[in-house]
């Protein structure tokens, strides 16, 4: 079933005032549709926790639907601190939000315990800094401080994080939900992963349903008796072409082959650099029991794939490149020196 829906329905749908919210855009790709759109609904008292905050999160403060805020920090780069920020904790316009601050990878790490079910987790960079003295709304729970239970050392745990719900921005998306993002991931990933929910606005939505659809799918190494060169996706198209039949030589197909050869050299051919192997039985050297010595060691291979538009002639393009991979070649392997 189709997940997509307007922002203006998602919000209205998956949000409530008082909701606990991750809100991601690590530097870049921020939702700012999702945030116009809480900002128009009038949401309130919501607890947000958010990394390198911009001019976005404080449009949020500052049209008050902001209460609690568990923050890295809140910056509008060049232009200073965020206006409606200072505003609300220096002035209580329109009112003064409680703050929880972290560092810029303790609230990553939060929310990644969240995202794998752990309670807590433990982090070094918050210790001897002044946030370890100011806490807020948190409280004592901000943090604590217990002693190593494997050498005894002062260790600093912090609460995992679960939001009610997530908003993340992504380049492309299907209508399942499956998100693909690009970019600097940040903790968007995790805050995700660690919400009850996720609202995810997208640039584009893609189908799943695929143009080329695979119709042979074949692999080759070189351990295999047949002594000729692997074929390229050019000559391998033209021989199946030929080993078509006549009504489908302009039958539509694409060509894959994926090559990797991790030995260095290639015993088969080698006739300067021949490796010889002493048999004590015999007393002779012979590079006879390489054969087998190779068959340990990953060999050169060839992945053939036949791509159609549809499954109609799978049987005809699977015995065509049959016949072309079995059909007479050089009688060498190249490698990769």
């Amino acid at each position: 079933m189709s997940k997509v829906m307007t922002m203006k329905e998602a919000v209205s749908e998956h949000t409530r005032d008082g909701d606990f919210m991750f809100i991601g855009g690590y530097i870049c790709r921020t939702p700012f549709s999702a945030i116009h759109e809480i900002i128009r609904q009038g949401r309130r008292d919501l607890t947000i926790t958010r990394s390198n905050a911009a001019d976005d999160f404080d449009m949020m403060i500052g049209a008050g639907v902001v209460k609690r805020y568990i923050s890295t920090f809140l910056s509008l780069g060049l232009y200073g601190l965020g206006r409606c920020f200072r505003r609300s904790l220096e002035h209580g316009i329109p009112h003064r939000i409680e703050l929880e601050e972290y560092t810029n990878l303790s609230l990553p790490m939060m929310l990644m315990a969240g995202s794998m079910g752990m309670p807590f987790v433990p982090v070094k960079d918050m210790v001897g800094t002044d946030l370890m003295n100011v806490k807020g709304f948190m409280g004592d729970d901000k943090y604590k401080m217990i002693d190593s239970p494997f050498d005894g050392s002062p260790t600093l745990l912090v609460p995992a994080l679960n939001p009610d719900v997530a908003i993340i921005h992504v380049q492309q998306c299907d209508e399942n939900g499956n998100a693909q993002m690009w970019g600097i991931g940040g903790d968007c990933q995790v805050g995700a992963n660690a919400a009850g929910k996720v609202i995810v606005s997208c640039e584009r939505i893609v189908g799943r349903e695929v143009k080329w659809k695979m119709a042979y799918d074949h692999m080759e190494t070189m351990d295999q008796p047949r002594a000729k060169k692997f074929m390229s996706a050019p000559e391998l198209e033209q021989a199946i072409r030929q080993g078509l039949p006549a009504a489908l030589r302009d039958l539509p197909f694409k060509v894959d082959v994926a090559r990797q050869d991790p030995r260095p050299l290639n015993p088969w051919t080698e006739e300067t650099k021949k490796i010889l192997i002493y048999d004590p039985a015999t007393e002779k050297a012979s590079p006879r029991p390489v054969e087998e010595l190779f068959r340990y060691i990953p060999a050169q291979v060839a992945h053939y794939r036949i791509f159609a538009l549809d499954h109609a002639h799978d049987a005809e393009l699977a015995a065509a490149t049959r016949a072309a991979l079995e059909g007479p070649g050089q009688n060498a392997f190249t490698t990769n020196v």
